[in-house]
């Protein structure tokens, strides 16, 4: 019998027990059950089905199951996040002011500020972690303010408002492939969250590949095959056009600088250079002479980059303040209609374009001010964790 039969079955026994009519047994087989749980969103759920769905085989069969589908899009704008799909709207009310947000890992996001705690949270149950201790920077700006570590940052409220913001490193986020550990990463420490609570700690870690490389700043990097990437700055961390790729393995804890792809030009100017996770892979662009951005992303499977798209930021700017000189990101690609959406942060409109290498067509996908976006797919990460 159908997953979905059965699911409908037992709602109509649900109904006749209300009634008060006669209870009997439906024995329903676990692989039938997992599909049927995997198909649902919830946050309570019994002991027996609680203690399937909190094994980590479990939540790495979720989670493909839903990579399968289109992943949603997540807004962060003042202290609220919403999504483009659904109308609820989670708020980290223990975060005063304005918050950074780190890219997405199975679900989990990070929002924290200069001095205040990290707080992870799934986005599809809402669970929340407990505050983290403070990373040692973090203390350190606490305890003595530093303006070099401070940016501004634009909010459209009351017009066009300075608010003092991180400046330096946001933090990585990521999932070690080899343990399935998540881990968050500072320039030099990391923090395991599936750590016992009682040993939650900031470690140190070597930097010495980056004895001669200053990391970009403002980069959201983003974690691939258990791999976190950022690009290199100047040594105050402005663009530079002597630019290499910094890779940090979650697993192993270290560095390693590397050069960029040949695809990308020789002394290009990493302001120009976008990077991001698409649809799992490392997608690397750049933008050219003639205002294209050439899109590649690495296919592991056979160890070679490939082209994807070209992108005329002529014909792009109308949507996105007639700005042609910054990287647009890509964030999702859509499988029912095989297009790509393009972004550009703290812009009022969203993108897409299909994948067709021939295309030159680019559609509005969303109009209003959504701040930051993070593509995200629904995951049951740490949601039954004890802490």
């Amino acid at each position: 019998m159908a997953s979905m039969e059965i699911y409908q079955r037992i709602l109509r026994e649900t109904k006749r027990r209300r009634k008060g009519r006669r209870e009997w047994k439906i024995e329903i087989p676990n692989d039938v059950m997992e599909e049927i749980v995997m198909n649902m969103r919830f946050q309570a759920v019994s002991k027996h089905w609680e203690s399937m769905i909190k094994t980590r085989d479990f939540g790495a069969r979720h989670m493909a199951h839903q990579r399968n589908k289109d992943p949603k899009l997540m807004f962060q704008k003042d202290m609220k996040t919403t999504s483009i799909e659904e109308s609820h709207c989670i708020e980290i009310e223990e975060i005063n002011g304005p918050m950074e947000i780190s890219e997405c890992c199975d679900g989990l996001v990070c929002f924290y500020c200069l001095t205040q705690a990290v707080r992870v949270i799934n986005t599809a149950t809402e669970t929340l972690l407990p505050p983290l201790p403070l990373a040692n920077f973090q203390r350190l700006h606490k305890d003595h303010p530093d303006p070099d570590l401070e940016r501004d940052v634009m909010f459209e409220d009351d017009g066009a408002v300075p608010v003092p913001f991180i400046s330096s490193t946001i933090f990585g986020f990521g999932k070690d492939n080899v343990t399935g550990r998540y881990k968050i990463k500072t320039r030099c420490e990391v923090f395991d969250l599936e750590e016992q609570r009682w040993r939650w700690r900031w470690r140190f870690v070597t930097t010495r590949p980056l004895d001669h490389h200053q990391i970009l700043s403002n980069q959201r990097p983003p974690c691939v095959n258990g791999l976190l990437y950022w690009l290199t700055g100047d040594e105050q961390g402005y663009p530079s056009t002597q630019t290499k790729l910094i890779v940090f393995d979650i697993h192993t804890e270290m560095f390693q600088v590397t050069s960029t792809p040949p695809f990308i030009t020789l002394d290009a100017s990493s302001d120009k250079i976008g990077l991001c996770n698409l649809d799992g892979r490392l997608c690397i662009s750049e933008i050219k002479g003639d205002c294209k951005q050439e899109f590649w992303w690495r296919v592991e499977e056979c160890n070679k980059w490939e082209r994807i798209i070209s992108v005329d930021l002529n014909s792009t700017s109308c949507w996105f303040g007639g700005i042609t000189s910054q990287p647009l990101t890509p964030l999702a690609i859509s499988r029912d209609n095989n297009k790509v959406v393009l972004s550009l942060s703290y812009q009022e409109s969203l993108v897409d374009f299909d994948l067709d290498p021939d295309s030159t067509v680019y559609h509005l996908y969303y109009s209003g001010y959504y701040g930051l976006v993070i593509p995200y797919f629904p995951s049951l990460s740490l949601s039954f964790s004890s802490f």
